[in-house]
């Protein structure tokens, strides 16, 4: 952090309103992890604004809240409660905050403390809801690809990932619902904007590897 730790956590304590108040009731804490956050007036802190921030993401991704929630439930068990000291909370939590800060409005962006450099996640696909066209596959791969995105709906494809393996293509179409095509559409303008995509792997006829559309495909625009 840019600031010294105790005026970074008189900052953080002003915005949640109370000293070492957590997002949860201390007084009912009882696991480990819980027990480590209520007695870190700065992590709880960290705590109590990541609240926060996780429903202002879910508020900006609507469709695809049930993404997020599993995303966070993913964090907390392989990131967090992993965690064995403050350091490590306090590191894992500025991580999460600045993972998720450009989906933030004004009213919640962390101000005068400088968050680390990490991909930030810009949108989220969510899963297609036709369960005709797009069944359920879940044991498809992991896919992570990087690269340019690409607006191609004017030759009916949808947007593609441009990156040094090629073409990949990211959301089709006729899964496209909601504002996502928009908000596409306006990430694929950012200039020298490079973004990671992380989903699942289908392939088509032709054999070539394309976002399992029933999956989530969670986009990052790289720092």
């Amino acid at each position: 952090m840019a600031l010294g730790q105790s005026a970074a956590w008189l900052l953080l304590a002003s915005w949640c309103g109370a000293l070492g108040a957590a997002s949860f009731d201390c007084a009912k804490a009882q696991s480990r992890i819980e027990k480590a956050i209520c007695a870190d007036a700065e992590v709880s802190a960290l705590d109590e604004h990541l609240a926060r921030y996780d429903q202002a993401a879910r508020a900006a991704l609507q469709g695809a809240v049930p993404c997020l929630a599993a995303d966070q439930r993913q964090w907390l068990s392989a990131v967090r409660n992993k965690c064995a000291d403050d350091a490590c909370l306090k590191k894992a939590y500025l991580e999460r905050l600045s993972e998720l800060d450009a989906l933030q409005p004004g009213a919640t962006a962390l101000k005068n403390v400088a968050l680390p450099r990490v991909a930030t996640l810009v949108w989220i696909i969510p899963a297609a809801r036709d369960n005709v066209a797009a069944p359920p596959k879940p044991n498809a791969r992991p896919l992570v690809v990087r690269g340019e995105l690409v607006d191609d709906l004017t030759q009916g494809d949808g947007f593609l990932l441009r990156g040094a393996q090629g073409t990949t293509l990211l959301a089709m179409l006729m899964f496209l619902e909601g504002d996502t095509a928009q908000q596409l559409a306006v990430l694929a303008k950012v200039p020298k904007a490079v973004y990671l995509a992380r989903g699942h792997a289908a392939t088509d006829a032709r054999g070539k590897i394309h976002y399992e559309p029933s999956r989530c495909v969670f986009l990052y625009r790289l720092p």
